[in-house]
């Protein structure tokens, strides 16, 4: 089952005498109970992307053409993604600033969107290298580093009660070691309750390491996409080439 789709997805930007398209035609499927990366250099609209199919897109972004489904119904109109979006979706986005709320304590925060005991929070959060994770249930975000932060939005994404998962660049700001633990945690944490995960990225070492399916955006549109071995085994588009013969290399 596709548990989210784009399909023929343009999204324009409004600019001084009309408008600028930044994605264009995009097809892309995240299947139920797999993970999907979605893979580019900085700048292509891969947050762009992930906002669009949370229904977040900014000011002066709008989608023009094209549809997106969740569970096979349309997200249409503003009022579409209500009781989706933070109940069945959860949207990390880089900033973590931009998510967390300022005024609430981390445990406070982790507390409401969770049905996970105050044991396994503690656990999780330790798994995720904070060295007193009680401190930081304690913390207030403004309290907390970059990373911290971050990683907090982690935790909170993986303790929601959502089962689809939206992350970009969920380990841009934290240490090898972290990035590492990380990617165990949420592989056991998608096992255990059959989350669906589209993880957006630059980062060439999820591709090995986590995804089951693979999309690769270039210059706002999709130049390939299916099973990882099949995009990257017989790539034709110049730019998968280059992903493929990295890879094959590292």
């Amino acid at each position: 089952m596709i548990a989210l789709r784009a399909e023929g997805l343009w999204v324009e930007q409004n600019v001084p005498g009309g408008a600028r398209a930044v994605l264009r035609d995009v097809d892309l499927d995240v299947p139920s109970g797999r993970v999907t990366v979605l893979l580019g250099e900085t700048g292509v609209g891969k947050t762009l992307l992930a906002r669009a199919l949370s229904g977040l897109l900014p000011d002066g972004f709008r989608v023009t053409r094209g549809r997106i489904l969740y569970r096979g119904r349309r997200l249409d109109g503003p009022g579409a993604w209500q009781g989706v979006r933070g109940r069945e979706l959860f949207y990390a986005p880089q900033n973590a600033a931009a998510c967390l709320n300022p005024v609430m304590t981390i445990g406070r925060q982790v507390r409401e969107c969770s049905d996970l005991g105050a044991g396994e929070i503690t656990a999780m959060l330790a798994r995720l290298r904070f060295a007193d994770p009680e401190r930081v249930l304690r913390s207030y975000p403004c309290s907390l580093s970059g990373g911290e932060n971050q990683r907090c939005l982690l935790a909170l994404a993986l303790a929601s009660r959502a089962r689809l998962l939206i992350l970009d660049e969920p380990t841009s700001e934290i240490d090898a070691t972290a990035q590492e633990e990380f990617i165990q945690v949420l592989q056991e944490y998608r096992r255990r309750r059959s989350l669906t995960i589209l993880l957006i990225s630059h980062h060439l070492g999820f591709v090995g390491q986590l995804a089951d399916s693979l999309c690769v955006l270039h210059r706002g549109e999709v130049v390939a996409s299916g099973e990882p071995g099949t995009v990257l085994g017989s790539p034709r588009h110049p730019y998968v080439r280059d992903l493929a013969s990295y890879l094959a290399s590292s």
